[in-house]
């Protein structure tokens, strides 16, 4: 039962947003009565913290699984994007910021376990870039990360990228494909126009 109440949860903050969706609200689609929930919940604060690392984990295992696999850098970073694509076609409401908002202890903790996510994904990916010659040898990895991690965070930022105005999905290939060309070697740039063009 206290899956199914964080499984619906996520559905509807993405769906409506965390600010808007009450604890009546999650009772009702469930069928169950508000009891029943702070009988695994001590209240929203709690099943917010509960639902957003339920659905953090979940994402980190399809990445994990994506590390795993004997793909070349470029593949690599592509499908991991198409895991976060997947993830935001889900939402409207940009929810990081709204959790940001209305819970920031939450969300500083979550941007935590995302820093830490990239920092050890893309350490991973450059060491792999650089050993097979796609990406530059003389590259500072812990700049290049944080740039990384700074701009995949803003990209999702409503206030500067308005969705009247910019397609999520077309800022994502944009910055990825901007960033992999900074700091590709030449046979990588000839690799990585391949795979933008297949």
């Amino acid at each position: 039962m206290k899956e199914k109440i964080i499984q619906k949860s996520a559905d509807l903050y993405f769906k409506y947003g965390i600010r808007n969706v009450t604890m009546d609200q999650i009772a009702r689609d469930l069928g169950i009565s508000k009891k029943t929930i702070y009988q695994y919940f001590t209240g929203k604060e709690d099943l917010v913290r509960e639902t957003v690392n339920y659905i953090f984990d979940q994402i980190q295992t399809q990445i994990d699984q994506v590390c795993m696999m004997k793909l070349n850098p470029y593949q690599e970073l592509f499908r991991i994007k198409d895991i976060i694509k997947e993830n935001l076609k889900r939402s409207d409401t940009s929810p990081y910021y709204q959790l940001k908002k209305y819970y920031p202890e939450i969300a500083a903790s979550l941007e935590q376990k995302k820093f830490d996510s990239i920092m050890e994904c893309l350490e991973h990916n450059l060491k792999k870039g650089i050993k097979q010659g796609y990406y530059k040898e003389n590259l500072d990895k812990e700049f290049i990360k944080r740039m990384y991690f700074v701009n995949t965070l803003n990209l999702s930022n409503p206030e500067l990228f308005p969705p009247e105005l910019f397609n999520k999905n077309n800022t994502m290939d944009m910055f990825l494909n901007m960033f992999l060309s900074g700091i590709s070697t030449k046979k990588g740039r000839k690799k990585l126009k391949l795979l933008v063009e297949s």
